[in-house]
């Protein structure tokens, strides 16, 4: 792949913090990952971003496709998108005129590849309106890039909407990130129907495999109740992550900053946290065994 030279924010790869870690085994076939949660602010793109950063420094071959027209997983890890000649939006609308190439760019990261969002994504479903296939766009893109990289993560809007809809038909796994919050929880049934809505009409190989909790406060008793229900419900009680994200001040300054938080401030326990889920998806490379949890039945979602 050719070099794609772009203006980046904040580090370079000269004055990097180093975190010292051990390479982890790869997985046998690519990893395509959707990380889904139709609620804002519970620290999806957050959790992009530094598992992203994370598993690169693990040695895994990482690309991130930001599917958010607020482009956030695109700036949050060093790109300026005034700089941004092709992204994700001209691959999905004219996937013919579109080279992959001119798409895919180096982040200030080794082993860590980006293809940017911008803003026309906003139009996507209204450009898409009556194309046949118009579900599939994102899969037949990423195709030609399964041999290419170890881990492909895909960024969502938040909506369940047809960007999001593209990113699960093209994933083979789904990992959520939960906000250890009471309406966070409760929007987690509809999350799961629609997983098992597109597992069922479009993406039969669609797995949950992993969720975490975000912005987690161990003196909280709310905090320590929505994990205790989380682990309690049959359908997910496999895949959550022994990883909570603890709430730091650190993870919003390195969003700011234009850094993962293992760049920003490796020390600090948003670092410590990413780096910890980072090795727990690791780990799943080398039993390969991921568990088959659908949605096909309701779940309490009422926080006493």
């Amino acid at each position: 792949m050719s070099e794609k030279k772009v203006k980046r924010i904040g580090a370079t790869k000269s004055n990097i913090p180093k975190i010292i870690t051990k390479n982890y085994d790869k997985p046998q076939s690519v990893r395509i990952i959707s990380v889904c949660n139709q609620k804002g602010g519970c620290g999806k793109t957050t959790t992009v971003i530094n598992v992203a950063a994370g598993l690169a420094k693990l040695g895994q071959r990482v690309l991130v496709v930001d599917l958010d027209s607020q482009c956030n997983a695109t700036t949050g890890l060093g790109i300026d998108t005034s700089e941004i000649e092709k992204s994700v939006f001209e691959l999905l609308v004219e996937p013919k005129k579109t080279n992959l190439e001119d798409v895919i760019l180096e982040t200030q990261y080794e082993n860590l590849h980006i293809a940017p969002a911008s803003i026309e994504l906003s139009e996507f479903e209204s450009r898409m309106a009556g194309e046949i296939g118009r579900e599939n766009r994102l899969k037949k893109a990423l195709l030609p890039l399964h041999s290419l990289y170890d881990f492909i993560i895909l960024d969502t809007p938040p909506s369940l909407g047809l960007l999001s809809v593209n990113a699960l038909n093209a994933a083979n796994e789904v990992q959520i990130a939960l906000q250890a919050h009471p309406f966070a929880f409760d929007g987690l049934n509809l999350l799961l129907e629609t997983i098992s809505l597109i597992k069922e009409e479009l993406n039969p190989k669609l797995k949950i495999t992993g969720l975490v909790v975000t912005m987690f406060d161990s003196r909280t008793k709310l905090s320590r109740e929505i994990v205790d229900k989380v682990m309690n419900i049959e359908l997910l009680s496999n895949c959550v992550f022994k990883t909570c994200i603890r709430q730091n001040v650190k993870l919003a300054e390195a969003v700011k900053a234009r850094k993962s938080v293992l760049t920003y401030d490796p020390s600090c326990t948003g670092a410590e946290d990413y780096l910890s889920l980072s090795k727990e998806i690791c780990l799943q490379n080398i039993s390969q065994i991921t568990p088959d949890v659908t949605a096909n039945k309701n779940i309490e979602t009422t926080v006493e």
